[in-house]
């Protein structure tokens, strides 16, 4: 009993069919957090539907339960790795293709490691005062975290539109102080900076001359790179002995 158990059960979790279940019910997942970005914002809507296993979605004043992305993207993850169990094949080609599946499943769950270690705020500069807190995102009003450095505005320059006064660009050099060393680094609309493992990224600025930027960090920042790289590395065993060994495509 208890195999007959385990035997539908792996069926199941690596059949093509939840496959396309999880694909459906994620684009239609995508749809309605769309539609209610309308309603509550992006970054609620993000929070309840993307970041959430389950929740109680609201359209049009009709409430109803859902599986969120986490739920979405942990149901892909198993699913991968049960096909690519069942389905394997020996070879160049069985290799490529456990490599392409393995690599997707990284990327799932770089997402997941994303939303559990980073962490994210915002500190607020003012010219040539070290600055070592910054106010945290979605912890609750004056929720702050401390710096093992300071960060200090040297210089602020913002760039108008001409005969206009909305921002064309704005940047800031910073200093980077820690224990008697430091280091300099500029903060502009397109290139943030980084320091210790924190990236700083120009937000905007205040008419008093302060200069606003979000505060970054990210440890599996590393991790969808390697994902995509993998799974590249996967295709290219899989096409490559078939494009140079017999000279055409099969």
């Amino acid at each position: 009993m208890k195999n007959k158990i385990a035997k539908a059960a792996y069926f199941f979790l690596s059949s093509p069919r939840l496959a396309l279940a999880v694909l459906v019910y994620a684009v239609l997942l995508v749809f309605v957090g769309t539609l209610a970005q309308r309603e509550i914002g992006i970054e609620q809507a993000q929070a309840i539907y993307f970041e959430s296993f389950f929740g109680i979605g609201s359209l049009w004043g009709v409430k109803f339960p859902f599986l969120g992305g986490a739920a979405v993207g942990a149901a892909a993850a198993v699913n991968i790795i049960f096909s690519a169990l069942r389905f394997g094949k020996s070879g160049s080609l069985g290799l490529g293709v456990s490599i392409a599946h393995m690599s997707i499943v990284l990327l799932i769950i770089s997402g997941a490691l994303q939303y559990f270690l980073r962490v994210e705020g915002q500190i607020v500069l003012k010219p040539s005062v070290p600055t070592d807190t910054i106010e945290l995102k979605n912890r609750g009003a004056g929720a702050a975290l401390k710096l093992p450095f300071t960060v200090t505005l040297e210089k602020f320059g913002a760039e108008k539109w001409a005969n206009s006064d909305i921002a064309k660009g704005y940047s800031s050099d910073l200093l980077f102080s820690r224990a008697g060393k430091s280091s300099r680094a500029r903060a502009s609309m397109n290139s943030p900076a980084s320091h210790s493992g924190w990236t700083f990224y120009q937000m905007s600025y205040t008419d008093g001359g302060s200069s606003v930027l979000s505060a970054v960090k990210n440890p599996a920042r590393l991790l969808p790179w390697l994902a995509v790289g993998s799974t590249f590395a996967g295709m290219m065993i899989i096409f490559l002995p078939r494009v140079f060994g017999r000279g055409r495509w099969q």
